[in-house]
C-alpha cells in the first residue's frame, strides 16, 4: 500500500473533502459578444502541470481586444497574474506554497522548433496554446493550470500587487532580447499607456547600460508620463508637439498605442531604413497605406512575449503599483473590464483570492 493510500485511509470524509479542490469555481467567460462571471469546471492539471490559485489578475488591452473578436477566442480571458502554487509534478515540488507568475505560451515540446529551444520556441511553437488567448482558459478564474516549466517564483521582497506586472514588464524586455536597440541607438516610444510606460522603464535603463542617448516617450498625458521613475532616465514629450521637429529623428521607434494614428506618428518619427517596433494588438480594421513604409524602407518588427527573469529582477527595486487605477473582486469582473476600457485608465486589477 502506498504512503498516499495510507494517509487517505486515516482521514475521515470531511477531511478528505478539504484536501480536494472544488469541482466548480467562478470564472469570467467570453462567448462572442457575451461576457459574464459564471460557474465553470475546475481545470484538471496534466502530468507536467501545476495547480495555481489565482491571487490577482491584471486586465490587459489584449483582453479588451479579445472581447471585440480578436483571435476568435471563447472561454476564460486573461493572461497577467500572480498566484499561489498548490500542487506540482514531483520534479517541481519546490514550487508548492510559493507565489508564482507564469509565461503565457504553452509550447508542445515535441516539434522541431521546440527541440531547438530559445525565445523562438517559447513564442512561436506552431502547436502552442496561449493562456487566455488561444485554446487555454486564462486568469479570470479562481484556479488555473500551467506547465511547471512556465512558472517563476516571485521574490519575497516583491509585493503581490507589484508581481502582477511581471508579464507585461517581460514583454517590454522582449525589445532588448530581440537585439533591436544596440549601443548608440536613438529610441522613441509612442504611447503613454501601461505598456508604453513599462517600455520606457526598460529601454531607459538599457540605454544607460549601452551608452545610448536617453529615450523619449511621446504621450498625450503629462500626468501619466510623470509616473516614470527617475531611475528610468527616459525623457518625455507631448505627442502633438513631436512633428515636424522630430520627423525622421530616431533609429528605433516603439509603437505602444494600439491605434492607427499612433502607428502613423511612429512611422513619421522613424528615420529612413530605421526600425519600427509594434508592441500593441488592435482588432479594429482600417485602410492601411504601405507606401510610406516601402518608400522609407522601414523595417517593421513585431514584438510579443519576453523573458521573465529580468522582469522579476527589476521588480525587486521598481514599484509599479502607482500605475494601478483600481481593483475589483472577481464577481465584478464586468465592471473591471468596463473601467479598463475607459479613456485614460491605466492598470485595472482583479483580486481573485486573498491567498
Amino acid at each position: 500500500m502506498s504512503e498516499f493510500q495510507t494517509n487517505v485511509n486515516t482521514l475521515d470524509l470531511e477531511a478528505l473533502k478539504a484536501l480536494l479542490p472544488p469541482m466548480k469555481q467562478d470564472g469570467f467567460v467570453v462567448r462572442g459578444a457575451d461576457a459574464k462571471v459564471e460557474r465553470i469546471k475546475v481545470p484538471i492539471p496534466g502530468p507536467d502541470e501545476c495547480y495555481v490559485k489565482v491571487l490577482i489578475a491584471g486586465v490587459c488591452n489584449t483582453d479588451l481586444e479579445i472581447m471585440k473578436g480578436y483571435m476568435g477566442f471563447e472561454g476564460v480571458v486573461g493572461h497577467e497574474f500572480v498566484g499561489l502554487c498548490e500542487s506540482a509534478p514531483h520534479s517541481h515540488q519546490h514550487l508548492v506554497g510559493k507565489r508564482v507568475v507564469g509565461e503565457i505560451n504553452l509550447a508542445c515540446n515535441t516539434c522541431m522548433l521546440c527541440e531547438r529551444g530559445g525565445p523562438r520556441a517559447r513564442n512561436h511553437c506552431p502547436k502552442r496554446t496561449v493562456l487566455g488567448i488561444l485554446n487555454k482558459n486564462g486568469t479570470y478564474q479562481e484556479r488555473l493550470t500551467l506547465p511547471a516549466r512556465n512558472l517563476h517564483v516571485v521574490p519575497d521582497c516583491v509585493k503581490t500587487e507589484n508581481a502582477a506586472f511581471a508579464e507585461p514588464l517581460a514583454a517590454a524586455f522582449r525589445v532588448v532580447e530581440q537585439n533591436l536597440v544596440p549601443a548608440k541607438t536613438k529610441i522613441a516610444i509612442v504611447g503613454d499607456g501601461k505598456l508604453g510606460l513599462l517600455i520606457g522603464e526598460v529601454l531607459g535603463r538599457h540605454a544607460q547600460r549601452t551608452g545610448s542617448p536617453r529615450p523619449v516617450l511621446y504621450g498625450r498625458h503629462v500626468s501619466k508620463m510623470k509616473l516614470l521613475s527617475s531611475e528610468s532616465q527616459c525623457d518625455t514629450a507631448l505627442s502633438d508637439t513631436a512633428l515636424p521637429k522630430n520627423a525622421y529623428a530616431y533609429d528605433v521607434v516603439v509603437d505602444a498605442t494600439g491605434s492607427p494614428a499612433g502607428l502613423d506618428l511612429s512611422r513619421q518619427l522613424c528615420r529612413t531604413e530605421g526600425t519600427l517596433v509594434l508592441k500593441s494588438t488592435c482588432a479594429a480594421g482600417t485602410d492601411f497605406n504601405t507606401a510610406p513604409f516601402v518608400v522609407d524602407e522601414l523595417r517593421v518588427q513585431g514584438s510579443r512575449c519576453g523573458p521573465f527573469g529580468p522582469a522579476l529582477e527589476l521588480l525587486k527595486t521598481l514599484d509599479l503599483t502607482p500605475l494601478i487605477d483600481s481593483t475589483f473582486p472577481l464577481a465584478k469582473a464586468p465592471e473591471a473590464v468596463k473601467r479598463a476600457g475607459e479613456r485614460g485608465c491605466l492598470k485595472v486589477q482583479i483580486r481573485v483570492s486573498d491567498g
